[in-house]
């Protein structure tokens, strides 16, 4: 069985698995991690440099691994997927089925995307045709070429790509027993939630939250003692750390997940979670699979290899959680290779009678180029020395400059940290203190406004004015209105309509809904309100005659 190098390249982690390539049980030879360098990747995008591939190499060296061939797991939002069903063909059409199709799939612009496809089963309905069920991928080639450059760079040849989500299912597949199982790998800015039966693809979905929440928390907790980014991680993985302050941090993550559990739930009807793990970086830090069991209202429990095999033995003493996605990529990749490296890993061997001349060949050449090699071997390494004490000499004198370079890239990402938060935080709804300012400054004193709700998208009122022309003036102020960008009225009913010779209980008034909704928040629902006794007044206004108008009829 091949050998071949599984990596995944994290936020904070590089992790590395020596492994048996495309094997049903496969067995790890040797595994490890090591810090990403800063900068070095962003939502899947990496920016290679001597730093990244230098860390890569000392660490190959290190742990003494010769394998020349490798595989990438990616994990990056800005790969798409879709699951669709394609005729029942031969499995050696699928691919040409599935990429003559992927532009119904996406709508992108299919020349800067690489394709690629997991069959996930068939699907056999009564009186229908057999069909497969495929999952489909799109990873957009500013994401891959980054790998093909890296491998470059470290001397190895890729032998397939593959996203972390599909990576999780294929070793978890295999693992998890039948049932309802979920999977839940946290890593360190993002969680990948895989929901399966018997051992089939239900459910997967991708959170924008991680563990990395919780190391923030830790270090900025004035309870825990850690001052940086490492020493937090380190007290995550020796000591429970999830008081009151940690575990709020983690509100988001526990959010996301269980809205993938609602939908799950929605959609499949009588199926109930029966076992569910966790994975990833946050099965490493003490208390974090209580926290989100608690959150969840989910027992969770860390993710650990079917007893007898061989990951078991490889994973005794470690988390074999954390190299999900690079036991899973070797075992069937997408692929997500461009045709030009396909083509230049192929190789075509000659007979045993042209070998046999090819090797002749080869020999006298290579006396030729030998002689020729030693003629200006000497004038050639003279020439290089200069040069090479030149070089030193001037990697000194640029030395201080790196020191300079690491800490703008400190700083560059601690400024982009902010920045997402921040973003996080604004939402159309910081408005409504500027709305209701404007309503202060304008509305007359007259305005009853009897029911008032509002969400993030705008503000829905029940109110009430003297007449008719003061409803017209009411909505023309609120159009002048600098934080609005729509308003609509309904339910409109005018009291005052009376039939002739009828005396009217109460004072006249016109009751009406007004819908306003904020500039900049598209085109989301606006919320709803209950006016108290609205049911009674419609009944009144229907007794008396009157009819609900639209806004135009108010204006006439």
């Amino acid at each position: 069985m091949p050998k071949i190098l599984g990596i995944e390249i994290g936020a904070s982690k590089i992790r590395i698995c020596e492994e048996d390539y495309k094997a049903k049980n496969p067995k790890v030879y040797s595994s490890f991690s090591i810090d990403t360098p800063q900068g070095a990747v962003t939502d899947g995008i990496l920016s290679v440099n001597d730093e990244l591939a230098g860390a890569i190499r000392s660490a190959l060296a290190e742990h003494r691994i010769r394998t020349k061939q490798v595989i990438f797991s990616v994990n990056s939002t800005k790969i798409a997927s879709r699951e669709v069903t394609i005729p029942f063909v031969k499995e050696n059409k699928i691919k040409d089925l599935v990429n003559a199709n992927v532009s119904d799939y996406f709508p992108v612009d299919l020349e800067q995307y690489e394709i690629g496809y997991s069959l996930l089963g068939t699907v056999e309905n009564e009186g229908a045709a057999k069909q497969y069920k495929v999952l489909v991928f799109a990873a957009p080639r500013m994401v891959t070429g980054g790998y093909f450059q890296l491998a470059k760079a470290l001397g190895l040849t890729v032998a397939a790509l593959d996203y972390s989500g599909h990576s999780i299912y294929q070793i978890v597949r295999r693992q998890c027993g039948p049932g309802v199982q979920m999977v839940v790998k946290v890593d360190e800015i993002s969680t990948i939630v895989t929901i399966l039966r018997d051992q089939e693809l239900l459910l997967q979905r991708t959170v924008s939250y991680g563990a990395e929440d919780a190391v923030l928390a830790v270090m900025a907790d004035p309870e825990n003692s850690a001052s940086d980014y490492a020493s937090a991680v380190d007290a995550l993985r020796t000591q429970d750390c999830m008081n009151e302050t940690v575990t709020q941090a983690l509100s988001y993550l526990i959010g996301g997940i269980a809205r993938v559990v609602e939908f799950f739930a929605r959609n499949n009807s009588g199926l109930v979670i029966e076992q569910a793990y966790l994975a990833g970086v946050g099965a490493d830090y003490v208390g974090f699979a209580e926290a989100l069991s608690r959150g969840l209202d989910v027992p969770m429990t860390p993710f650990a290899a079917a007893r007898g095999s061989q990951l078991e033995r490889a994973f005794r003493d470690e988390n074999l959680g954390e190299y999900l996605t690079c036991i899973g990529a070797a075992i069937a990749p997408i692929g997500f290779m461009p045709e030009e490296e396909g083509r230049s890993s192929m190789q075509l061997l000659p007979g045993q009678e042209d070998m046999f001349k090819i090797c002749i060949l080869v020999m006298v050449a290579g006396f030729v180029v030998a002689a020729a090699l030693a003629a200006v071997a000497l004038a050639g390494y003279h020439q290089a020395s200069s040069e090479n004490e030149r070089l030193t000499e001037r990697a000194e004198e640029l030395e201080p400059a790196e020191e300079i370079y690491k800490e703008f890239l400190q700083e560059r990402y601690s400024y982009q940290k902010l920045g997402y938060y921040y973003g996080t935080t604004v939402t159309p709804n910081d408005r409504l203190v500027d709305f209701i300012a404007e309503m202060e400054e304008k509305m007359p004193s007259t305005l009853n406004v009897k029911a008032f709700a509002s969400n993030t998208t705008g503000v829905t009122m029940s109110v009430s004015v003297a007449d008719k022309k003061d409803a017209a003036a009411l909505i023309q102020r609120f159009r002048t209105f600098e934080t609005v960008d729509s308003v609509e009225v309904t339910a409109l009913t005018d009291t005052g309509a009376a039939l002739p010779g009828q005396v009217l209980a109460e004072e006249p008034q016109v009751s009406f809904t007004v819908q306003i909704l904020y500039k900049g928040s598209g085109d989301d629902p606006i919320p709803t309100v209950e006016e108290p006794g609205a049911e009674d007044d419609a009944a009144s206004g229907d007794a008396d005659g009157a009819a609900a108008e639209s806004d135009e009829d108010i204006l006439e």
